[in-house]
């Protein structure tokens, strides 16, 4: 009605004030300089000046009809249209209080409102992932299926789970630990199903010490919003790497956030004897986590020297984390500056949510314990299983896959191993007549930490080979995690797998357009990029561990889901994206049979002195937290 009102109303006004000026030119007179003066004085006032304050008053008019016609108008546009029936509130206090308690539940709970609220707004639709491109009734190598891949796969949480049910705190394939000796085993006895002659498992001991923690625990004791005596206990903590201990029975004490413990976030603080709740942001991964500059930013004592610390991993959908906040490239040894122990996301928005309400009367008080030991020696026995597939050339093609890894270890590093099975059953099946280059199933262990392990007792053992017959490291890791869509609301699978990147450490043209061909044959999705840094098992085939002139190459993925839970309980390794990436290396692995060692050579460079764990790029991205 507003908008019906004032529009007519606006031009009507400006009818009026044109009008106006018509008419007052029309009666325009000469206006002396000594009538303004006399009129100035109040003796006379002259008919021009009459007309002119006539004229002002007709515009003074007309201006208030301009503004009335103007309020009417916004008035139809700002506060008369109709109700906006999506808004979720109209002003900032009312937003505050509906979200005050629409989130502020136990993990549990959580996690089943937010499932049930999803289901009422989407539903699955079936989708599979993206075939390759190549027709797969004409590909060579259509026998590798994923089924056989996630049949390796399931074997191996199998044994990952077995640790857990046998009461292990950090569970999984652990390095040095039964569970990883049953899985090398069991991997000797398949390499032997399929024909291969040439098999080995050599056991050796774990050559660096490693932390078996025996209790990680944290509850909350008191804080806003409970009983008297009510507590609650999360399920999920884990120190995964050296922590300082806790005396038995845990230590007590108020919490307070930090945020990303940012030099910003703590001027001024004073966090003496606090537990702090770290917020870790897996950016990239939890292998570059923002936990590694902040804890020991905390651990320093620059704003009070803490009791202990809890890093909140931001991973959706993952109960535990495995995630370090000791310096990268084997500097785990920070973390024995402060206790500390981690959480999940859901975990972690219950607890700061806590926070929130805490007054000056009623803060949140936690109890965190921590304890474990360094073994080393014959308390953690490790091992490497392999066969040799000789070739016509007498040059070997080594493909390295570890088998240890935290909790399922599908994505690092069990689909690899299922991968590089799939490879030795299926070049069993081949003649040496077919095969012009030898072939090399590494299945090493005690890779975790510091993340170069079996392949150099390997090495060790077949220096001579290596030195004169290498002809290529093709290491696959980390391969085959979905891509998820997620929008926040709604969160899904996708039908892509994340980017790979791709490791080429001499930059061999050769290499690297045979890798590119393999990714457009079989729908690879990888980044536009080649790093040249080995920096995995793959490191103990160049300097400063041995001087082999050897190339190192392979797909690798860590993203955020890097040694998470995601992997298995959220089904986030596909293997539909295992089977083609498992035809892909067999492609290169064919395609390399028309290549000499010279051939890779050619055109290279390189590799880096400096490791890329003590590069100025590893500074400058960890110098941002």
């Amino acid at each position: 009605m507003h908008l019906i009102m004032g529009c007519p109303m606006f031009a009507l006004t400006l009818i009026r004030i044109s009008k106006a000026v018509a008419l007052d030119r029309v009666g325009e007179k000469p206006c002396h300089k000594s009538e303004f003066e006399q009129a100035h004085r109040g003796k006379i006032v002259p008919a021009a000046v009459g007309r002119g304050f006539g004229f002002m008053k007709k515009v003074m008019r007309a201006t208030r009809w301009l503004a009335l016609s103007f309020s009417l108008v916004a008035a139809a546009v700002l506060g008369d249209s109709p109700e906006n029936k999506q808004a979720l509130a109209t002003t900032p206090a009312a937003l505050v209080e509906m979200l005050t308690d629409a989130a502020f539940l136990p993990p549990e709970q959580y996690l089943e409102k937010i499932e049930a609220a999803r289901q009422q707004h989407s539903a699955a639709i079936g989708l599979t992932q993206l075939p390759q491109y190549l027709d797969a009734d004409k590909d060579p190598r259509a026998s590798i299926k994923a089924r056989e891949l996630s049949d390796y796969s399931q074997t191996l949480v199998d044994i990952a789970q077995r640790s857990r049910d046998e009461g292990e705190i950090l569970w999984g394939r652990i390095q040095g630990t039964v569970y990883e000796r049953q899985t090398l085993e069991w991997i000797y006895r398949e390499l032997q199903s399929f024909g291969l002659e040439d098999v080995h498992y050599d056991p050796f001991p774990s050559q660096y010490p490693q932390w078996r923690p025996t209790t990680c625990a944290l509850s909350v004791r008191s804080a806003p919003t409970f009983e008297a005596g009510q507590t609650y206990s999360f399920k999920d903590p884990i120190t995964a790497f050296v922590s300082a201990t806790t005396p038995i029975g845990g230590i007590e004490a108020q919490m307070v956030y930090v945020g990303d413990g940012t030099a910003a976030e703590l001027q001024g603080r004073d966090l003496t004897g606090k537990i702090l709740l770290l917020r870790g942001r897996t950016e990239p991964s939890a292998l570059l986590n923002t936990a590694r500059t902040a804890y020991s930013r905390l651990a320093t004592g620059n704003y009070g020297m803490p009791a202990g610390v809890v890093v909140w991993w931001d991973v959706p959908n993952a109960k535990q984390v495995a995630g370090r906040v000791g310096a990268p490239g084997g500097g785990d040894s920070i973390g024995e500056a402060l206790p500390w122990t981690t959480i999940g996301n859901d975990a972690g928005l219950y607890l700061r949510k806590l926070l929130d309400r805490v007054t000056p009367e009623q803060p949140v008080v936690v109890r965190l314990e921590v304890q474990g030991q360094m073994e080393s020696g014959e308390q953690r026995m490790s091992g490497n299983t392999y066969a040799m597939l000789p070739g016509q050339s007498g040059d070997y093609i080594v493909i390295p896959t570890h088998v240890d890894g935290y909790f399922y270890g599908v994505h690092d590093n069990g689909a690899s191993v299922a991968l590089n099975l799939a490879l030795a059953r299926y070049y069993a099946q081949i003649p040496i007549s077919e095969r012009q280059h030898g072939l090399i199933f590494l299945f090493q262990g005690d890779h975790e930490v510091p993340g170069v392990g079996g392949t150099l007792p390997f090495i060790a053992k077949y220096q001579k080979l290596m030195e004169q017959n290498l002809l290529l490291v093709l290491r696959p890791e980390h391969l085959g995690m979905n891509r998820p869509m997620d929008e926040g609301l709604l969160v899904a699978k996708s039908n892509i797998a994340d980017p790979l990147m791709l490791l080429v450490t001499n930059r061999s043209p050769l290499l690297i357009d045979l890798f590119k061909r393999a990714a457009s044959r079989y729908g690879i999705a990888m980044g536009d990029l080649v790093y040249i840094d080995p920096a995995a098992d793959e490191a103990a085939f160049h300097p400063p561990y041995n001087d082999l002139n050897a190339i190192s190459s392979g797909w690798i993925q860590t993203g955020k889901f890097y040694h998470s839970t995601f992997d298995f309980d959220s089904g986030g390794v596909d293997f539909d994206q295992i089977e083609k990436l498992a035809r892909a290396h067999a492609f290169i692995i064919d395609e390399l049979g028309q290549v000499a060692k010279a051939d890779l050579h050619r055109g290279g460079r390189p590799v880096p002195e400096k490791s890329i764990y003590q590069s100025d790029l590893l500074k400058i991205l960890m110098g941002n937290n």
